[in-house]
């Protein structure tokens, strides 16, 4: 992928490779935009010896090298002091954008880990890194106290698993996953959707059969089948991108979330 920033401070010959969206960036205003509009992939890990030996090198900037060797020698929130640190290099953030900025940041550092590991996942699918986001929805599955998590949290995460799932066109895993989005969310957009990725994976049959095991309403069942029925069969390379997109949209109406 590729983003467009006016740069008022020389690009550098040779880029810096950030690996969880596959980008590479030639400058620090560049290095400023991602971090300002990425804080979900922004975390400690991030500014590690080569992003430092990057600016150094590449940039030729020593001040801002010795205020990044402080921070992560000093140790305390490393995101928080490393981003303002090169905000600052810059001056990128205007003063009336200053206080929204901060709320964030500061909104952003009391997340709990399991949320900040969710909205990660969920920025890289914005990016389609769907197998990296998928890893990360995994992790989150995998922990000890998942059921302290809460039932919402559990079928957010579930939900945007299966999406991501269907967008990679492995509908069971879609459904699997929507199928227990459902179950612990038993919000209806969450149901259609779940039935929706059946008849894309196994048609009328799969539809039906899935509608029996989640007891759908007979009306509704039948609505949805025809909608099914009259819609053309989706095109991989567009027509189920923006249904996908739909989805998504229609399950955080519905949800707050």
């Amino acid at each position: 992928m590729s983003i467009a920033v006016l740069c008022q401070i020389k690009r550098t010959d040779h880029p810096f490779y950030i690996r969880d969206i596959d980008l590479n960036i030639y400058s620090i205003e560049e290095l400023c935009w991602f971090l300002n509009h990425n804080l979900a992939l922004a975390g400690d890990a991030f500014f590690d010896d080569s992003l430092q030996g990057w600016v150094g090198e590449e940039l030729k900037d020593q001040h801002l090298v010795r205020t990044m060797e402080n921070i992560r020698r000093e140790g305390d929130r490393i995101t928080d002091k490393m981003v303002h640190a090169i905000n600052a290099e810059t001056g990128w953030i205007y003063v009336q954008d200053r206080e929204a900025f901060e709320k964030a940041m500061e909104a952003n550092h009391h997340l709990p880990a399991p949320e900040r590991l969710r909205r990660r996942a969920d920025a890289l699918v914005g990016y389609r890194k769907y197998a990296r986001a998928i890893e990360d929805y995994r992790k989150i599955l995998s922990l000890d106290d998942l059921e302290g998590l809460g039932a919402q949290f559990i079928g957010t995460v579930y939900n945007n698993m299966g999406v991501t799932y269907a967008r990679l066109f492995q509908m069971d895993e879609a459904v699997e996953c929507l199928k227990k989005a459902s179950e612990n969310l038993h919000a209806d957009q969450t149901e259609q959707n779940c039935l929706c990725a059946a008849y894309l994976s196994g048609g009328e049959k799969s539809f039906e059969n899935l509608a029996d095991e989640l007891k759908t309403d007979p009306e509704r069942r039948n609505r949805l089948l025809e909608e099914m029925k009259n819609s053309k069969a989706p095109d991989p390379e567009g027509d189920i991108d923006s249904l996908l997109g739909e989805w998504v949209q229609d399950y955080h109406r519905e949800t707050g979330l």
